[in-house]
């Protein structure tokens, strides 16, 4: 009997004992701990960014040789998470109630590393922002290949936690007969209407336009335009579409850095009514090219990128003098009562200065072009020297985002709802793969420092061998399910008309 009650009682007190190493959890080092006058190596970099109070938790890997690790964050209010171990890692809930509670505010990091017996300190802050980001963001997953389309997917991914789900993908493996390529999944106002589009080439082609729950497959090729939409653009209040119609074609280089070069041997600019399933033509001028159109917040004025064929350049040799073609943006006033345009006025003279500017995309408050630029060409994604600018639309100052650029391609870039956050494609990492990065942008204009999507594992980047591409905010999760797109899919396009002036 004495021996079954020291047994219970010894049972209670490795049950106390283990409950109270629970509760404790994880300790900082304490004593002799030397402290560092640098910033820790991490990867990804979370190092002094500026952090959305939504964000998922910014799981980390220490990048710096250690027999042991812990990582501390602290909250403005005081309370604290400790994690410890090579790959740092935080507790989901935890983190968005210490988020929540440091809006406006600054967070700090201490990440301890042991070496011979002795810890050595490495501390950082960042600042929690009072402004959220939409909540999920979509993009084309698409492995570094030029002629197939195996494997494609475009995926919508939680930025508050870390569910991901795909929207549509290519059959994998495919072949000529199964061939998909898929692209451009855009929304309309940040998903604010539950509208969006993306495009599906080759087998079962057309373009997806969902609205809701409601999902149709249209063509908006006709014989009175050179291709199908390519670049999408939709208005911001009209059930209306700007797209380009591009004839887009590669060439490759055998030797040196450059491995390709992707341009335009023609491009004009349409308007689709999702109404009455007509298109008419924005801007179809031979002598030009134009593409990437992006419409002001009240739709009053479209803006887009347009280039003219130096002297000696024709469609027919352009290939040959991709590295001439440069591109201006140019904005035309819109009147939603006759749909009408204006002539094209120059916002952005980039070629002046032997400069390319691509991809204007005005912030929802209306005050900021964001655009990027590089030296020549129409596909930055493939340009090194690729960086982002930004122009002031009140005063005309212009000026590169230098905080978030690179020394690699930062290229296709889209707003947030409330025009506080931007997310871009960057091939930083390692000079091949385009990752999703997000930067903060005050009130006041001025960018922070960029910071990749944060996933759960940090090797996810390093294990990936797929490129992120076109990333677009949405402010929730799509409507349609994945059956449902398919289904339409299987279902022959609508046919646009085309409506001359």
């Amino acid at each position: 009997m004495k021996r079954i009650i020291c047994s219970i009682k010894s049972l209670i007190y490795l049950s106390f004992i283990l409950l109270l190493g629970a509760c404790g959890g994880t300790q900082v080092p304490t004593g002799n701990v030397k402290e560092a006058q640098e910033e820790p190596k991490i990867i990804p970099d979370y190092t002094s960014i500026v952090i959305p109070p939504n964000i998922a938790p910014l799981n980390f890997e220490v990048d710096m040789p250690g027999e042991e690790y812990v990582a501390r964050v602290t909250g403005a209010d005081g309370k604290s998470l400790v994690a410890d171990g090579k790959v740092i890692r935080w507790d989901i809930d935890d983190w968005h109630k210490l988020l929540d509670a440091s809006k406006g505010k600054d967070i700090s990091y201490e990440v301890y590393v042991k070496n011979d017996g002795e810890w050595k300190l490495y501390k950082f802050s960042s600042h929690v922002a009072e402004y959220p980001i939409d909540t999920h963001l979509s993009y084309r997953l698409i492995e570094p290949s030029f002629v197939q389309f195996a494997g494609m997917s475009i995926n919508m991914r939680d930025l508050t936690s870390f569910d991901e789900h795909v929207v549509y993908s290519t059959p994998n493996p495919c072949d000529e007969r199964r061939g998909q390529c898929i692209n451009c999944h855009v929304p309309r106002n940040q998903y604010a209407d539950h509208s969006s589009q993306f495009h599906v080439r080759k087998t079962k082609g057309g373009t997806v336009v969902m609205a809701g729950d409601s999902v149709r497959k249209v063509n908006l090729k006709t014989g009175s335009t050179s291709s199908a939409g390519v670049y999408p653009a939709w208005h911001p209040t009209l059930d209306l579409i700007a797209y380009s119609t591009n004839e887009t074609k590669q060439k490759f280089f055998p030797t040196g850095k450059r491995k390709v070069e992707v341009y335009d041997d023609s491009s004009d600019l349409i308007l689709y009514d999702m109404k009455t399933h007509e298109v008419s033509n924005i801007a179809s001028d031979p002598q030009l090219l134009e593409t990437f159109p992006g419409w002001a917040p009240d739709g009053k004025k479209l803006y887009y990128s347009v280039a003219r064929y130096p002297e000696g350049v024709t469609p027919e040799n352009v290939a040959e003098n991709s590295d001439l073609m440069r591109y201006d943006i140019v904005s035309r006033d819109f009147d939603l009562a006759t749909r009408r345009f204006s002539e094209p006025d120059t916002v952005v003279y980039a070629t002046v200065d032997s400069l390319s500017a691509l991809l204007p995309r005005i912030s929802p408050d209306g005050k900021y072009l964001l655009y990027c630029q590089a030296p020549f060409g129409t596909f930055h994604i493939w340009h090194k020297d690729s960086d982002l600018y930004m122009m002031n639309l009140a005063s005309g100052e212009t000026r590169s985002l230098k905080n978030a650029n690179s020394d690699d391609t930062d290229s296709y870039h889209s707003w947030s709802s409330n025009s506080r956050w931007i997310v871009f494609s960057s091939r930083r990492d390692d000079g091949s793969y385009t990752r999703p990065y997000i930067a903060y942008i005050s009130p006041e204009g001025k960018d922070s420092k960029a910071f990749v999507v944060p996933q759960e594992s940090p090797a996810y980047y390093r294990e990936l061998m797929k490129s992120f591409n076109v990333p677009e905010f949405f402010n929730g999760p799509l409507d349609p399910s994945r059956h449902d797109i398919i289904s339409q899919l299987d279902q022959d396009p609508i046919p646009a008309k085309f409506k001359s002036k």
